[in-house]
């Protein structure tokens, strides 16, 4: 298998031990039915112009104040795939309960690079002193490590592992047009635990530099930026979520597994189609076994949308796969992966017109610890 990154479990159990197990907070409304282009059906998916600076900067005031302000949980994420270098890189800087209500507060930046067959990851605990963030724009700092705003189109993030091997100083450029994929949506079995995802950057370009064991790359390729906030209880929520993207296309899944409220984009040349769960399928068809955690997981899969007007079929098939145990009782794959889809799209004249795909992206399966585990789609 591959390193593991060092977890705090010790202080992360401690801190789940003091959240609440029940909760009145009422649920958000229901996922509109059928699928959108930037409708106002429902607060979480607004026009591209709606979507501010602001949207994408720290939100913890605007949760604070009830019973589960422990579980209050924060991330900025961020890809790319630079064909040339036949490098990937992940980059996650993450916050938990930033008030320090449990006195297990914690900050943390973890990152992945993905060269050749060779897969480094790292996973460094930050003083939650020294995390600092702006509510007007995602000015973030967790130390030395930063995600510093430019203007609401351009960011720069900067960041090296306590190890040393892995740093990067990369630019992000928006190049499609940013969404809200959810919006206080319960992702869990109790009404308290709602999750916010924002899409910020579903497609990007990215330039500067990543170092991975002392060998500097210089970047010039495609790249992809979201943000996630709220309250749930880490260890218990599971998803597929995927991410592809090319000049003029996106194709995004974040999909909760045993929990409805997933949903799936796809953008072609400004034009954005959303399915709810209710319209979309989503099978894993081939699994490999994790040794260490007694876990299988994905290898393959396949995703077929249809809203009547608009199918899309989309086959992803796992490149590397990187587990990561970072909450505990879960483990995340995180796996750079080979897309090939089509949307077909259906017009008023009963006439199709087609758009393929083909590349390289990313997706994610979560899976708890147990032992011997049976697959679930």
């Amino acid at each position: 298998m591959l390193p593991r990154p060092v977890i705090p479990f010790l202080s992360l159990l401690s801190l789940f031990a003091v959240i609440p197990a029940i909760s009145q907070t009422p649920l958000s409304p229901d996922i509109a039915k059928n699928s959108i282009q930037y409708s106002a059906d429902n607060d979480s998916l607004r026009h591209p112009g709606d979507v501010t600076a602001k949207d994408d900067a720290f939100h913890y005031k605007y949760w604070e104040g009830t019973s589960y302000d422990g579980a209050y949980t924060e991330w900025w994420y961020f890809n790319l795939y630079d064909k040339k270098e036949d490098l990937q890189a992940v980059f996650s800087y993450q916050v938990v309960d930033p008030a320090n209500v449990t006195g297990q507060g914690t900050a943390f930046v973890g990152a992945a690079a993905y060269k050749g067959d060779n897969i480094v990851t790292t996973f460094d605990l930050v003083p939650l002193a020294s995390f600092e963030a702006s509510y007007s724009a995602a000015n973030v700092d967790f130390g030395a490590n930063k995600i510093s705003v430019i203007d609401p189109y351009s960011y720069r993030i900067n960041g090296a592992s306590a190890n040393g091997r892995i740093t990067w100083s990369l630019h992000y450029d928006r190049e499609s047009n940013p969404w809200f994929a959810a919006d206080h949506t319960n992702v869990a079995p109790d009404a308290w635990e709602q999750m916010s995802w924002l899409v910020y950057m579903p497609r990007a370009h990215v330039t500067g530099t990543v170092t991975v064991d002392g060998q500097s790359y210089d970047v010039d390729s495609s790249g992809y930026h979201d943000h996630n906030w709220g309250e749930w209880n880490l260890s218990q929520v599971r998803w597929n979520w995927a991410q592809y993207s090319e000049p003029g296309f996106s194709f995004d899944l974040g999909d909760f597994i045993g929990n409805p409220n997933g949903k799936a984009a796809i953008d072609i040349k400004g034009h954005k189609v959303v399915f709810p769960a209710s319209q979309y399928k989503l099978v894993h068809t081939k699994w490999a076994y994790d040794t260490q955690n007694k876990i299988y997981y994905p290898i393959q899969s396949l995703f077929i949308a249809n809203n009547g007007t608009i199918q899309v079929s989309v086959t992803m098939d796992t490149v590397k796969t990187d587990p990561l145990p970072v909450f505990p009782g879960q483990v995340i794959y995180e796996q750079t992966t080979h897309f090939s889809g089509v949307v077909i799209t259906h017009d008023d004249d009963n006439r199709d017109s087609e758009v393929r795909f083909l590349g390289i992206g990313f997706k994610e399966y979560t899976a708890a610890t147990k032992a011997s585990q049976v697959p679930i789609n």
